[in-house]
């Protein structure tokens, strides 16, 4: 009984919370400005897409940069909240793999790391630190929704006084 109370405690997400939009701006701030970069700064769009073997690195630039310039404003406003937070979730999960694993052996297509570490689980765990925050910041948004201060809540009120 004191074990199910405690992880009740410690792990209860409230529908609707009231300060889901420091997290919405947080994980929507860093999509929109990464998703800016894509475009602003080769090296971060083309480039990056191509070393990482896309066959259209152009396109994939244009898509994910533009997901992550929408989908990020969207999130930020509470917008389909729970829909773009499982996407960005799986787009954070495929760009760990292709991007952060191979660091375990040293076979990034990618420029290593400027200092150490520079391969293995160490480097893993120290460059991947970005996705994994943004992967756990969107599961969090998933679970709980976009909360008060959002457009998705003023609809919802709206839809059911309708």
């Amino acid at each position: 009984m004191l074990l199910s109370n405690l992880v009740n405690h410690f792990f209860r997400i409230e529908e609707g919370g009231r300060y889901n939009v420091i997290i919405r701006i947080l994980v929507g701030g860093v999509f929109i400005w990464e998703g800016l970069i894509k475009f602003l700064f080769v090296n971060q769009g083309i480039g990056r897409f191509t070393k990482l073997g896309f066959l259209h690195p152009e396109m994939t630039t244009s898509l994910i940069g533009g997901l992550e310039i929408l989908g990020g404003t969207m999130l930020v406003l509470g917008i389909l909240t729970k829909p773009l937070s499982f996407v960005f979730i799986i787009q954070m999960l495929v760009a760990m793999y292709l991007t952060k694993l191979p660091l375990l052996s040293g076979t990034s297509p990618l420029l290593p790391p400027q200092a150490p570490p520079i391969f293995g689980i160490w480097a893993v765990l120290h460059e991947i630190r970005s996705e994994y925050s943004q992967a756990l910041g969107c599961l969090f948004l998933y679970f709980s929704g976009a909360g008060h201060f959002s457009l998705d809540s003023i609809l919802k009120k709206r839809l059911l006084t309708a």
